[in-house]
């Protein structure tokens, strides 16, 4: 990570003469020119343009998953993913003009603190809050210079070739959460502050919103396909906590499964790039640039494709979950098996066995306080168990 000495000589700007022959020029943080709003227009016309023509017409998707798995060296490190999705999944579900109560509830934030603002998260955070950024600014830079959808996603590849795959999705779902979140925490809030209301007009906020109707199959389609994404992501991440005690790459489901996860993961991470470009195209050239219905057919595409990969995703984690029950009866079978033919001084380990075998609840209401009771209560009682 570059010190804080090198970052600021990087992200400074610079401003040279204008004349005709020497036109304003204004260096972006990676040192490369920006563009003249014409050109973005044109460039993201490109982008958007040059996606739908390659999502539609790239028949040999093994040729494309050979790259994107080529891409794949993991260094073997772990990073736990959930209160990152978590955090994720919460930025999104309030990143809209329409607020859902039931989100702002007291109950809600203490649940979100609960589950990610703890040490533990905090550390694993700030070591990646280097590469979130990363992944930010490439997506932002590849959308402002007509990059293809494709080859955005394969440089994002490129950069978290050390990750799992999971880690390579939430990763690139928080930078896009980073993003996205900005534009309507700013749209939320710019009539109640001020630093908010002069920020969003330099984002051409305000005549984005006056023209909300005529956006609003944009919005809708980037909705949905954000819930889609959501949703795929959640499930990739299932597959990584199925417990190995129980279930291996040899089970045929799993095996399936995993084959799948590449392919999912690029389609979502696909996804989040248009995503991404819809509202680069919406803050950089305002909302003539966002009138027509094309854009948002194609958004819906990609919905489309995602709930097909997630169909079949779910049904195979299913099928995981039922060899995971099948295999916990059995071994839970084979314990009280044991337990019966053993002698014991007293009932107790066999009564255990049978009404609750972990120690994290006390499984016992007493009917008279109508309270729960931990199974050793019964130790001294005379019990008639009714199986």
């Amino acid at each position: 990570m570059p010190n804080m000495e090198q970052r600021h000589t990087s992200q400074s700007s610079l401003l040279l003469p204008h004349s005709p022959k020497n036109p304003l020029l204004i260096k972006m943080a990676s040192g490369l020119p920006l563009r003249h709003p014409a050109q973005g227009f044109n460039a993201s016309q490109q982008l958007i343009k040059s996606d739908r023509g390659s999502m539609l017409t790239m028949s040999d998707d093994n040729v494309m998953m050979k790259q994107i798995v080529g891409t794949h060296a993991p260094d073997g490190r772990e990073v736990d993913v959930k209160p990152l999705l978590l955090l994720v999944e919460d930025i999104l579900k309030r990143a809209t003009l329409q607020i859902d109560s039931s989100l702002t509830t007291s109950q809600a934030h203490a649940e979100m603190e609960d589950k990610t603002y703890h040490v533990n998260f905090v550390s694993m955070l700030d070591a990646l809050s280097y590469t979130i950024d990363r992944i930010s600014s490439e997506i932002a830079y590849k959308a402002l210079g007509g990059t293809d959808a494709h080859a955005t996603t394969v440089s994002l590849f490129n950069m978290l070739t050390s990750y799992s795959w999971d880690a390579k999705l939430v990763l690139t779902l928080a930078a896009f959460a980073l993003n996205y979140g900005e534009f309507w925490l700013l749209a939320q809030i710019s009539s109640s502050n001020q630093l908010a209301k002069s920020m969003a007009i330099l984002r051409q906020l305000p005549s984005i919103m006056e023209q909300s109707g005529p956006l609003k199959p944009r919005f809708d389609a980037i909705n949905n396909l954000i819930k889609v994404t959501m949703d795929l992501a959640r499930c990739v991440v299932e597959f990584k906590d199925l417990p190995p005690a129980y279930i291996s790459n040899e089970v045929p489901a799993l095996s399936t499964a995993m084959a799948h996860i590449p392919t999912a993961v690029y389609w979502t991470m696909r996804s989040v790039v248009a995503c991404a470009a819809q509202i680069t195209s919406l803050t950089t050239m305002g909302h003539e640039f966002s009138i027509s219905t094309t854009d948002a057919w194609e958004l819906s595409t990609l919905a489309h494709k995602l709930s097909n990969i997630l169909d079949h995703l779910r049904k195979q984690l299913d099928t995981c979950y039922q060899y995971i029950d099948e295999k916990r009866n059995v071994e839970s079978f084979q314990m009280l098996k044991n337990l019966f033919e053993m002698i014991h001084i007293d009932n107790m380990k066999v009564l255990k066995a049978l009404i609750y075998a972990k120690d994290d609840i006390q499984p016992l209401i007493d009917g008279s306080s109508k309270k729960r009771v931990r199974s050793s209560t019964i130790s001294s009682i005379y019990v008639m168990n009714l199986l």
